[in-house]
């Protein structure tokens, strides 16, 4: 099974990525130098306000001008005794490092619920030097008990895309 990503703004597709590479508005050759992926399906939970982190991907651009696209997804599991809202991040670096992108979602009521996050972004880090991505995710009320992956699946794909 193949699928394909589009991505528009203002209306007006600007890139498509499929099995047979990426297309589109200011990318020359659309081509995908290397795919890097990290996944998991254990049991993390964090009841504090510090974030967890679900995984990490080090990708090394083979030119400065590439571009870094990022794709993360996870569904997360919220305790609540009142709002019931999880954030997740994309970090440049580790957890402690740049947050480069903020999903947060949440139910105004005392219920345990899940949430699924999928993320998606194109980075510039203008370096060949290896670059960490941390995925992560964190409580966003204090009436949210414990958010966990309760043992669904995570992943972190980072791919170097050609200017």
């Amino acid at each position: 099974i193949y699928y394909t990503i589009k991505f528009s703004t203002g209306g007006v597709e600007r890139m498509q990525i499929s099995n047979s590479g990426v297309t589109g508005t200011g990318i020359s050759n659309g081509k995908i130098l290397q795919v890097i992926t990290n996944s998991g399906s254990s049991n993390i939970t964090t009841s504090g306000g510090a974030k967890s982190d679900l995984t990490n991907v080090s990708i090394t651009p083979a030119s400065a001008s590439n571009k870094v696209l990022l794709i993360a997804s996870c569904t997360l599991f919220n305790t609540a005794s009142g709002n019931s809202y999880g954030g997740a991040y994309l970090h440049r670096g580790t957890s402690s490092d740049t947050v480069i992108y903020t999903a947060i979602s949440g139910f105004g009521t005392a219920t345990d619920i899940y949430f699924p996050f999928a993320l998606t972004l194109v980075d510039s880090p203008n370096t060949t030097s290896a670059q960490t991505y941390t995925f992560s995710f964190s409580r966003q009320s204090v009436s949210t008990t414990s958010v966990s992956t309760n043992s669904n699946n995570y992943s972190l794909t980072a791919l170097e895309i050609a200017a």
